[in-house]
């Protein structure tokens, strides 16, 4: 059995960097005859009035300056037990929740009309319950200061929780601020000097970033990790901030750590995978998990690498590792509840945690080739250019090609298809294919009636969608990644084309800054053999009435959404911009009424406009008329949103990317469940 070297010998060099980064912050600052900036700082029971680190960490006591006798004992004892060659200290890396990382410093807000005065750092975790309880607190701190550029921000340094988990524990308690990952080789909460969760330190910001400016650390408040009430005359917090807005010291500019020991490194039992090999085990791990993206022809190899080789998954294990471990990767980001009777959600690409413990032990074993002989047959991909759907019994494509402008940001384009068969016709299978990838962010097929008329794209998009975007029928879409893009129904089931209708292609093009070839899009679909027994519509709720400001990291609008009939809901389809964060959905029965209830249907605690899915459910969701789908999503433009374009703007409802969209759409059918359905 092989054992796993790199682990015990991962945790004894981050001990040791752990030490010279110490030594390292002291010889610098008594060069430079500054005060000592923050040093990790020990457990409660070691810590005293007059040790180091309170002495040196607390800005409001006298300076002190170590003596030569003291460096040489502190160089001593670190060389003592390595002769490694002291380096300097790496800065933290912190990764935010769409896996965006970024320095200490650029938390830091410097625009012409917001500039970080401080920043309020709180570590969380995710099983911590002290940090859980103080949740509406410190939303309501960040709120009342955010007009004082005052930035919150929710640092997680413990090794178990991923950027899936503490993204959803965001959503789960309605924490109001950005979360961020602490670095786990060169933590930011030992700079700071934080010991437990929840711990707070307040850096004054005002003359650019500095960790030596510490206006307070320790306790939010009375609340502690044994459990009783708050005491409101110990509101260590909001007094610190409060002295601080004044120009004045706080009182208390350091309060004893309560709460969970931090635990940066999680130990994980690997010896299960101690044989594990490329060809044998992580090959076949690709194929089922990674290839479809990740070959060639496909979008995962142009924008990152294709994964069919030992040499290119070997030299790709740093980035992998992370993106796997953080659920990032496979793309995947809604939950359902296990308890509301739809069974999940179908096509979950989420690796379980046997799958990823299997490429975390190759990876610690420093990814063992194995015996080529041993790798399972390359896979049967289709084509690029094979209809997944099957031939088509029909084509319909653009009346003519088009070529998108390099110089503009994004455009909507919309063609009329003609169709106007003399009967309805039902679509078993239908597909739209993009015909050049590189420009055509979506494409949507919506039906109409017939018409010669001519149109530009605004007058066709109003009479298309109307006033309120409600009236749109689609029958199918194109968003890159969406299974959905090519959908063949069970037989009984179909999607109607009405008589004397025509189909309107809705492009969506953003230009690449290059020539590109023209875009030739098509819809490929298969008759239904018969009237099916379930037709199945889609219907498209909008909220246009969004007015988000520039810099707000929490902005939410709730909807409620309801059908004029029973409905079976088969599928549902969240849409944002840029600017989206977060969207949850409700079932809730008896709207209005003191017997309201409700029922988590759907959850993406991080919304990726570039992964943008139809979620559709095992079992179909029951919704009487009269009831309805609650959706709650917040929208994030400051500038701690990496996909933000710009933080300065105040953002309207629009269909271009830089404006917001919100809206959800639901594939159903109508029923009826009778009385005896309550």
């Amino acid at each position: 059995m092989r054992e796993f070297p790199r682990v015990a010998e991962g945790i004894w060099r981050r001990k040791l960097r752990r030490r010279q980064n110490t030594l390292l912050y002291l010889l610098t600052s008594v060069v430079r005859k500054f005060p000592l900036p923050l040093l990790p700082v020990p457990t409660n029971s070691q810590r005293t009035e007059n040790s180091l680190a309170h002495t040196y960490g607390s800005p409001m006591l006298t300076k002190r300056r170590l003596t030569n006798w003291t460096i040489v004992t502190l160089v001593t004892i670190i060389t003592f037990e390595s002769p490694t060659v002291l380096t300097a200290a790496a800065p933290p890396v912190l990764s935010g929740r769409w896996g965006d990382t970024r320095l200490p410093q650029q938390l830091v807000c410097d625009y012409k009309t917001k500039k970080t005065q401080a920043l309020v750092v709180i570590t969380f975790s995710t099983i911590c319950p002290l940090a859980k309880r103080l949740v509406p607190t410190l939303n309501q701190l960040q709120a009342k200061h955010f007009a004082d550029d005052i930035q919150f921000i929710a640092l997680f340094p413990n090794g178990m929780d991923h950027l899936s988990a503490i993204a959803e524990y965001a959503i789960d308690t309605n924490l109001s601020f950005p979360v961020f990952q602490d670095d786990p080789d060169s933590p930011w909460h030992e700079q700071l000097g934080l010991t437990t969760t929840p711990g707070v330190v307040v850096l004054d910001t005002r003359e650019g970033f500095d960790t030596n400016k510490v206006v307070y650390r320790g306790q939010v408040n009375g609340q502690w990790f044994g459990g009783g009430a708050n005491n409101n005359q110990q509101n260590y917090l909001a007094d610190a901030l409060a002295s601080f807005l004044k120009g004045e010291l706080p009182k208390l500019p350091e309060t004893a750590a309560s709460g969970c020991e931090i635990a940066k490194h999680a130990p994980r039992d690997l010896s299960a995978f101690a044989e594990v090999t490329y060809y044998k085990d992580i090959v076949p791990f690709l194929q089922k998990n990674c290839q479809s993206c990740h070959r060639d022809g496909e979008p995962g190899a142009e924008l990152f690498a294709a994964f069919d080789s030992y040499e290119i998954v070997a030299a790709m294990t740093g980035v992998m590792l992370s993106r796997i471990e953080n659920r990032l990767m496979p793309p995947w980001h809604a939950s359902t509840d296990p308890h509301n009777g739809l069974g999940g959600l179908q096509g979950d690409v989420r690796l379980s945690e046997d799958e990823i413990d299997l490429f975390r032990a190759w990876v610690e074993l420093d990814c063992p080739a194995g015996d080529a002989r041993q790798a399972p047959p390359k896979p049967n991909w289709p084509a690029g250019d094979d209809w997944r759907i099957g031939k088509p019994d029909f084509v319909f494509q653009m009346p003519e090609p088009y070529t998108v402008p390099k110089e503009r940001l994004d455009e909507y384009q919309y063609y009329r298809v003609a169709a106007n068969f003399p009967e309805d016709r039902y679509i078993q299978a239908i597909e739209m294919r993009p015909g050049n990838k590189a420009v055509v962010h979506h494409m949507g097929a919506i039906v109409g009636r017939s018409t010669s008329e001519k149109l530009n794209a605004n007058q066709m998009l109003l009479k298309l969608y109307g006033l309120t975007g409600d009236k749109v029928k689609k029958i199918g879409d194109y968003i890159s990644g969406d299974p959905f893009n090519a959908r063949t129904y069970p037989t009984g089931y179909a999607l109607r084309l009405p008589a004397h209708h025509d189909l309107f292609f809705e492009m969506h093009y953003t230009p690449t800054g290059k020539d590109e070839q023209p875009d030739l899009s098509k819809l490929g679909l298969i008759w239904a053999d018969q009237k099916p027994q379930h037709i199945i519509e889609t219907k498209v709720f909008n909220r246009k009435d969004i007015r988000l400001r520039p810099h707000n990291q929490h902005y939410e609008k709730t909807g409620y959404h309801l059908f004029s009939t029973d409905v079976l809901i088969h599928a549902l389809a969240p849409h944002m911009h840029y600017r989206g964060k977060d969207f949850t959905i409700y079932k809730v029965e008896k709207l209005g009424t003191p017997q309201e209830q409700r029922q988590l249907i759907l959850k993406i605690p991080t919304y990726d406009f570039n992964w943008q899915r139809t979620y559709e459910f095992a079992q179909p969701l029951r919704l009487k008329a009269g009831d309805a789908l609650c959706s709650i999503a917040h929208f994030d433009n400051s500038h701690l949103n990496p996909n933000n374009p710009n933080p300065e703007a105040f953002v309207r409802f629009g269909l271009l990317s830089e404006q917001e969209m919100l809206n959800m759409r639901a594939k159903f059918e109508r029923v009826d469940f009778g009385e005896a359905v309550q």
